[in-house]
């Protein structure tokens, strides 16, 4: 009875085993996709590429770095759109999945992040709400496809400043430095980046 059973099992075993082996069919049959050697193939391409743009962008830093220790204070303020980042988190330096990952989980669990400091850059926006009577100020990252846009709402300085008149056009590449805060409006909670610096 058991060399029966072990038997049966055997069988199974080769029938399962078997099925798995590679299709010959160019009909109408399941499209594999890719493979996971692909898939680890791909992976150990980009990390190669990524190693290499490191150390191309680190020799680009020092020669950088030596060109503005020949320069006077005067020529690098002028040719300088926003100051280096001293910030948390600097989105501006993430590539799109990541900034696309950061927000969303700013979004989802914003407590974490409440009095951190952020830097995003990308395209200004301006919007007017009927019902608060108030201007909301956002600057949109767009990924490399342009597809899923990132956004987040921003208070320059104090909130003094007067719109049109010291802001940009809509869609101006703009940079912005801001504590990350939330905030209470008609019964409902907000985030946006706070006491802000803005760059256009």
């Amino acid at each position: 009875m058991k060399r029966t059973g072990i038997g049966i099992w055997l069988l199974v075993a080769v029938v399962l085993i078997s099925g798995c082996g590679k299709q010959t069919d160019n009909g109408k049959g399941i499209n594999n996709g890719k493979t996971v050697d692909k898939v680890i193939e791909s992976q150990v391409k980009k990390e190669e590429q990524k190693k290499t743009e490191e150390s191309t962008k680190e020799d680009t830093q020092k020669n950088d770095q030596q060109n503005t220790d020949t320069q006077t204070p005067e020529s690098v303020q002028g040719s300088v759109n926003a100051p280096e980042a001293s910030v948390d988190v600097d989105l501006s330096v993430m590539d799109s999945d990541m900034i696309y990952a950061t927000v969303y989980q700013m979004m989802s669990d914003p407590e974490q992040y409440v009095g951190k400091t952020f830097r995003i850059e990308g395209k200004f926006y301006v919007t007017y709400d009927e019902m608060t009577k108030n201007q909301y100020y956002y600057c949109v990252i767009k990924d490399a496809t342009e597809c899923c846009a990132q956004g987040l709402e921003f208070v320059w300085g104090d909130g003094s400043h007067i719109y049109p008149d010291e802001y940009p056009t809509d869609g101006t590449e703009v940079v912005v430095d801001g504590t990350f805060e939330l905030y209470m409006e008609k019964d409902s909670r907000y985030c946006r980046l706070a006491n802000a610096d803005f760059y256009f």
